[in-house]
């Protein structure tokens, strides 16, 4: 921290948290960014962390025009101190949010959908569908597909020709569908 403060430089927390200590300490240029920012959309709101949650709230205020998108099992970023528990907190926070889940999967195929979920659901009962009693099962608006059957390699490089191929498989599938 000397070192860059001498530097002049500032790292990631570092932002976020001299943003929060200005805010807190000077409550006119707080008012000046909510004015500036009246409607905030945070995505991927489940990799956040206490601190920028803090942020958040502070601008977003009480009257909260604020919108978050967030999937607790897509989650990556404890190991940086992301915190589902954010979620858990934003309706307590803002009691008047119309949650909204969205279940529609117009990307893979019904097959492929329900072998990922019987996979996620190893995470129970942590999860917001145990939690909370949230239905996030996708359906798919596609049919067909059925998952790849398990395969190992003995090295990365293995596994990045074997996924290459099957790549280059399917788009070729997809061209000859297409003609």
């Amino acid at each position: 921290q000397e070192l860059m403060a001498q530097a002049g430089t500032v790292d990631f927390g570092d932002q976020v948290t001299l943003t929060l200590k200005l805010f807190r300490e000077h409550p006119a240029i707080l008012a000046e960014y909510r004015a500036r920012f009246r409607h905030i959309l945070v995505d991927e709101f489940q990799d956040t962390n206490y601190a920028q949650w803090e942020l958040v709230k502070l601008l977003a205020g009480r009257e909260g025009n604020l919108t978050v998108v967030a999937d607790d099992d897509q989650s990556i970023y404890k190991f940086r101190g992301a915190a589902v528990s954010n979620i858990l907190s934003f309706t307590e926070t803002y009691p008047q949010t119309a949650e909204v889940v969205l279940a529609q999967n117009y990307r893979s195929t019904q097959p492929i959908l329900d072998a990922a979920y019987r996979l996620i659901r190893h995470n129970d009962p942590e999860r917001l569908e145990g939690r909370r009693g949230i239905d996030k099962r996708l359906r798919a608006l596609r049919e067909g597909g059925r998952p790849v059957e398990h395969r190992q390699y003995d090295t990365g490089g293995g596994e990045a020709d074997g996924v290459a191929q099957d790549g280059v498989r399917l788009w070729h599938l997809d061209t000859l569908r297409l003609r």
